[in-house]
């Protein structure tokens, strides 16, 4: 590598697209400059200052909110109360209920956005368009940056890419993935309502008709088709082009379902347990409230331990980059540089080690005191007589001296 390579600054502009890449993508070569790569460094390192606190929050928050919640269900499992679908009791209003039976809907579940009718519970629109998407490969002077077309479900930013001239994306539609709920959901005499049925899952495909194609062309602004079973918004599903949109929907038909909230006139709402957490629990078939209750229970402790991995894996990339300049030095030395990387992995994730697992720790400890000083307790105790075994034992061999106490 010459000294010209080293420290030679990224250019200001950035090259026309290279239009070689495989499958239809751009590749823009964009190398790195040795001062823009020690700048970008230094930048790592107030943003791991910065991730390292907020992973060890969010990780404190997460033992709060699961205990928090684990507690609220436990307390909804105690008071609540299976009512008959036979007859509509304001006595229970304002108070926790369980209902279970046959879900049905007079008029069905409609998507005022698309003018997509039907004879259902819950309808779910899934909207997607066709854009530009920027993946950045490689590092200093072979670093690059590959422009791909893709359906994304949310709006991708193009005039934040690296080279914007010629990857630019449209406005993404006002009409967003979303889901609908039949306001008029009854089961037997009791209303459901439309936010206890938006609970249900799972769904299934639902192929829609031409019936409100119209007031579907007028939303999108564009020619509108039916295709795979949805709406498809441009001119041809075979050939996408950027901007295209296409909406699929998925159901959950009438029939069998068991729901847990707060009883009122119009139906049932979330419940406010003494904490203040809030649930409403939903489920599909004749479900009792102990197996809505226990799959909240493990829903929740699901969410848990993702949580914890996130902010574990935020904890490391945090730990990581405080050492991006150093990294970044040893680089420009082949066999140190994998070294050096190596290493730096290592330490990140012994702080990682050390660091999470503590602050999970310390939120049991904040959240769940007792239990925690009972476990420690316990612990100490079972350490304490596993070395009185042991000395007993290497005694009895007569391995062990241990001097006589006045």
């Amino acid at each position: 590598m010459s000294n010209d390579d080293f420290f030679n600054p990224t250019p200001d502009s950035v090259p026309a697209p290279d239009l070689s890449g495989a499958g239809g993508s751009d590749v823009v070569a964009a190398p790195q400059g040795f001062f823009e790569r020690l700048s970008n460094s230094f930048g790592a390192i107030l943003f791991g200052l910065v991730l390292i606190p907020l992973s060890c929050w969010g990780l404190f928050w997460n033992e709060g909110r699961a205990i928090k919640t684990a507690r609220a269900l436990d307390e909804g499992k105690g008071i609540v109360q299976t009512v008959s679908p036979q007859k509509f009791d304001a006595t229970f209003n304002g108070k926790l209920v369980h209902v279970v039976g046959d879900a049905r809907s007079a008029n069905g579940v409609t998507d005022p956005d698309l003018g997509v009718k039907a004879p259902g519970l819950k309808l779910s629109r899934h909207v997607e368009m066709y854009q530009w998407t920027e993946r950045e490969e490689g590092s200093g002077q072979d670093r690059k940056f590959v422009y791909s077309r893709e359906w994304r479900g949310s709006a991708v930013e193009s005039n934040r890419f690296k080279a914007p001239g010629g990857h630019e994306n449209p406005a993404f539609p006002t009409f967003r993935s979303r889901s609908f709920g039949a306001a008029d959901t009854k089961i037997g005499a009791i209303p459901i309502g439309a936010a206890a049925v938006a609970e249900l899952g799972p769904m299934q495909d639902f192929t829609i008709t031409n019936a409100g194609i119209a007031q579907a062309q007028r939303a999108a602004g564009k020619p509108v088709q039916i295709s795979g079973g949805g709406y498809y918004m441009g001119q041809s599903p075979g050939s996408p082009r950027i901007g295209d949109i296409r909406v699929t929907y998925q159901i959950v038909n009438e029939g069998p379902a068991a729901f847990v909230g707060r009883q009122e006139a119009d139906g049932l709402h979330v419940y406010r347990a003494k904490n203040g957490q809030e649930f409403l629990l939903a489920g599909l078939g004749a479900q009792t409230s102990d197996e809505l209750f226990q799959k909240a229970q493990d829903d929740n402790a699901t969410l848990t331990w993702i949580l914890r991995a996130v902010g574990l894996l935020f904890l490391f990339i945090g730990f990581s980059a405080l050492f991006s300049p150093v990294t970044l030095l040893a680089s420009y030395i082949p066999i140190l540089g994998s070294l050096v990387s190596g290493a730096v992995g290592l330490v990140a994730a012994a702080a990682t080690a050390v660091v999470g697992p503590s602050v999970i720790a310390i939120a049991w400890f904040a959240y769940r005191p007792v239990l925690s000083i009972i476990v420690l307790a316990v612990g100490f105790g079972l350490a304490y007589l596993f070395r009185q075994w042991r000395i007993k034992r290497q005694q009895a061999r007569g391995g062990l001296f241990i001097p006589a106490t006045r």
